[in-house]
């Protein structure tokens, strides 16, 4: 990354942590792609973790709440997180990981290209549940940044 790209993106752990602090959300993460090959995305940002285990966690396209956002470039939310099993499409090492129930997520999108270069996560470990409104709600205050 150019000292000029590093200079246009936004202060990642303010917005994980403005986000955690002045919402319901039990966990709020960030995960970025490395800009060096093979280009892994791994979460890099993180508050309301209960483990260092996510640090371990990367992203593969397609498989989980992130690896579809970041495959698909659209938003998705999922409750019931705890009834996905390891051998299921939509399990999620993140939710595994910080016992979340419901989760949401929205793709962070590098201009002006509009691709996905990361993935704005959200989750309950309670009986809350995440919509269409959670993500909606995501997209503006990412916005905001």
């Amino acid at each position: 990354m150019t000292l000029a790209e590093n200079a246009n993106r936004p202060n990642y752990q303010q917005v994980v942590d403005q986000l955690y602090q002045t919402s319901d959300f039990d966990f709020v993460g960030i995960a970025l792609q490395s800009a060096q090959p093979p280009h892994q995305i791994t979460w890099q940002y993180v508050a309301g973790n209960q483990s260092e285990q996510f640090r371990n966690i990367v992203l593969r396209s397609g498989i989980g709440i992130a690896g579809l956002v970041v495959r698909t470039g659209k938003p998705f939310w999922k409750n019931a997180l705890r009834a996905t099993s390891y051998s299921d499409a939509l399990y999620t090492p993140i939710a595994a990981s910080e016992p979340l129930t419901a989760a949401a997520a929205i793709p962070i999108l590098a201009t002006p290209f509009r691709l996905v270069v990361g993935v704005l996560l959200v989750g309950y470990r309670s009986t809350q549940t995440v919509s269409e409104a959670t993500v909606s709600r995501l997209s503006r205050y990412l916005a905001t940044f």
